[in-house]
């Protein structure tokens, strides 16, 4: 082949304007003995497309299965469960209507209440710490 042809034939195939036929020809060739020396620079490039080209896949691809959908599908369903349980509830909790301030009095008294139960609750809970200061008291490294 001329390699005035060829060089015509290398730039229609660098801006991707060849067919499948001028590409088999510039592999035949390139991958050939007589090849120009001023096109010798690119026999490595087309034997190594020759090459590839002999390359097959043989490994098995494995296909995801649907589990991820199936994961993805009860996220969303439990999510959806959650925000209707909680509008359920939000509908059914009685709302506070009573306002204080017509009696202030009675604010105070339920303030106190209120307080009065915190305090309770607090009491038990510091009682029962009193078997945590056990472990302070222990002979054993490990407790300490």
């Amino acid at each position: 082949m001329e390699s005035a042809k060829v060089e015509q034939l290398l730039e229609r195939y660098f801006e991707g304007e060849t067919t499948l036929i001028d590409e088999q020809q510039l592999r035949a060739y390139f991958t050939g003995t007589q090849v120009a020396p001023h096109l010798e620079a690119y026999v490595g490039m087309f034997s190594a497309f020759a090459k590839a080209q002999e390359e097959t896949f043989t490994a098995t691809i494995a296909i995801p299965s649907r589990k991820r959908n199936l994961r993805w599908i009860t996220s969303v369903a439990a999510v959806v469960l959650m925000a209707v349980g909680l509008f359920f509830q939000m509908q059914s909790t009685p709302k506070v209507t009573g306002h204080y301030e017509d009696n202030p009095e009675l604010a105070v008294l339920k303030a106190k209440q209120s307080l009065i139960l915190v305090s309770q609750m607090l009491n038990q809970s510091t009682a029962q710490l009193g078997a945590v200061k056990a472990f302070d008291n222990a002979p054993s490294a490990f407790f300490k």
